[in-house]
């Protein structure tokens, strides 16, 4: 019982969990790269306070973000309707997951277009809900004076890694709504 309500309530980020090679550049090393770009270019030209304060630099991007969940719920909707059939193919070299149906385990189900496009739009919309919750927790945690400086750092990398991942698969998820969708190929 329990272990079906865990699974139950980890599928919005089943994304994570999808099998295929060019997943990792997508979901993890182009988001890494720019994240230690964007965090070096920070550390050089501001000081971290003005970075982690209220109306800094990540507070007004989480103004931004805050507005994603409710557009990408309404993706999740559109894309669960589409009328088209090509949606429902498998699609080419086609990532795989597990999944459970009752109490069997299928492994390395293939996933059709509108499968593969609901779990990237789920986990988008959960990690824009995260990262708004994530900033405004950190805005109100006081740390020691001895590790608040690396604390800061650390929470401005945390941010910024998933910030671009949110970007980088949301534009992504835009290529394939847009372009990959329509060539049926």
């Amino acid at each position: 019982m329990t272990s079906n309500i865990v699974y139950q309530l980890t599928r919005p980020i089943s994304y994570l969990l999808l099998h295929h090679p060019a997943g990792k550049i997508y979901n993890w090393r182009i988001p890494f790269v720019l994240a230690l770009l964007s965090t070096a270019l920070l550390f050089l030209c501001f000081d971290v306070a003005t970075i982690v304060t209220k109306d800094g630099l990540i507070d007004q991007l989480a103004g931004f973000i805050t507005g994603l969940p409710g557009f990408l719920i309404a993706a999740l909707a559109a894309i669960a309707t589409f009328n088209r059939p090509v949606i429902d193919q498998e699609m080419i070299e086609s990532p795989t997951i597990t999944i459970k149906v009752g109490n069997t385990k299928i492994e390395n189900s293939q996933l059709t277009r509108r499968d593969f496009l609901l779990r990237l739009f789920a986990y988008l919309t959960v990690l824009s809900i995260f990262l708004v919750i994530f900033v405004k927790v950190a805005m109100v945690v006081t740390l020691p004076a001895t590790i608040a400086l690396y604390g800061q750092w650390l929470f401005v990398v945390g941010f910024l890694l998933l910030f671009w991942q949110l970007l980088v698969l949301l534009l992504f998820g835009m290529y394939y709504l847009c372009e990959r969708l329509n060539m049926n190929i």
